[in-house]
């Protein structure tokens, strides 16, 4: 081989080592791109399994928040999920986490449930029932959601007692209100038919029509300023001004509004608060929940009894007291003669609203005290009292 053919042989491997080292190159580069890209969709599918881990997190606190019961079970009714809500009413006490054998009806011992569920996977619409579950009203909805391993189902359980219960106060609320409007309205009717007969009655027996006339229209007024009380201090609009203020000055309001219900009634009023006695209250609000409660002492006492007004200091409170001597109240009925429109017995429903002891509940408890009922120290008779923070306190 001549030195020129051996030059040409080294151009030609040159030249091929060249071509290869371009090639590797090029590879080395695509696969650098390639890289990137992964890369990029690597960082991009972090970040999307981030937002669906922030979301998702969100969703079960949501659903820890939530009132109402939520379960998730899966096409065959395993339980995959529960919130707190559904855990409190279905597993407390209860030993166990879910798993492949936490069935529906396992986790909620409900034919019900598990027989809402299965219509709704089954007819794939939402269905709505009440349900009774462990001993209260429950409105159910099951919603099915598909799923590629078939059609989930997720329950959502709303507790109605409360609305059943507010449902029925309401219903009654509207009677008894009726029944207190129906009853003044037709013994007015029926005196004022009697004072326009032809042949007027005389001095005496018209004098008493005016006062029973006079004493209806006092019920109407009562049951009025009572329910317009009862609902600004239950909605929260009733404004309490707590002020060091002297107990006498209020049961002395208290018994001056009185005075007519008093003289017609011929009974009366021991006022025995000491002067000095100072509370931290609001006066006017004080006042009317004491007029409230001498309204029932002097309406529920016989003619020409007494009823009596005491206060004395009790530690870090003062503590008045009503009492008369009517029929009294049953031990039963002490706790619950505070409801609205609630009457103990016939002996003591004559004429009453039933708002009065619920409207002095309401502020008493403003102020921070408490109100009882109990038996009079010296039977017959009731005396209800309550306490209110001392002046210095």
């Amino acid at each position: 081989m001549t030195w020129i053919d051996a030059i040409i042989a080294l151009v030609a491997g040159l030249g091929g080592a060249a071509i290869a080292w371009l090639a590797l190159r090029r590879r080395v580069t695509a696969l650098q791109a390639r890289l990137w890209q992964v890369s990029s969709e690597a960082q991009q599918t972090q970040k999307q399994a981030a937002a669906l881990r922030t979301r998702l997190d969100a969703l079960v606190t949501l659903g820890e928040a939530a009132h109402s019961g939520l379960l998730l079970a899966d096409s065959s009714r395993v339980v995959i999920h529960v919130n707190a809500a559904a855990r409190a009413l279905f597993m407390a006490g209860r030993e166990e986490t879910l798993d492949a054998s936490s069935s529906l009806i396992a986790v909620t011992q409900n034919h019900q449930l598990d027989d809402l569920a299965s219509q709704a996977q089954a007819r794939r619409e939402t269905l709505e029932q009440q349900i009774v579950v462990r001993g209260r009203p429950y409105r159910v909805r099951a919603l099915p959601v598909p799923n590629q391993r078939g059609m989930m189902v997720a329950l959502a359980l709303e507790d109605v007692g409360e609305l059943q219960t507010l449902g029925r106060a309401r219903r009654d609320m509207v009677a008894n209100i009726s029944h207190d409007l129906r009853t003044p309205i037709t013994s007015i009717r029926l005196l004022l038919d009697t004072l326009r007969r032809a042949r007027p009655p005389d001095a005496a027996q018209r004098r008493a029509m005016l006062d029973k006339m006079a004493a209806e229209t006092d019920a109407l007024r009562q049951l009025a300023e009572e329910l317009l009380d009862l609902a600004m201090i239950e909605s929260g609009r009733a404004e309490i001004a707590l002020k060091p203020t002297s107990l006498r000055a209020i049961t002395g309001a208290a018994v001056e509004r009185l005075a007519e219900q008093v003289a017609r009634k011929k009974v009366a009023i021991d006022d025995q608060t000491p002067a000095e006695l100072m509370a931290l209250a609001d006066a006017e609000q004080v006042t009317r929940a004491l007029v409230n409660l001498l309204h029932n002492a002097i309406k529920f006492s016989p003619a020409q009894s007494a009823v009596t007004i005491s206060a004395q200091a009790d530690g870090d409170w003062v503590k008045i007291a009503v009492t008369d001597s009517g029929p009294g109240i049953r031990r039963e009925d002490r706790e619950r003669v505070f409801e609205r429109f609630y009457r103990a017995d016939h002996s003591r429903s004559g004429g009453g609203t039933g708002l009065g002891l619920a409207i002095a509940k309401h502020i008493v408890l403003a102020h921070g005290g408490a109100i009882r009922a109990e038996e009079s120290p010296a039977p017959p008779g009731a005396r209800v009292s309550f306490t209110l923070p001392r002046v210095g306190a």
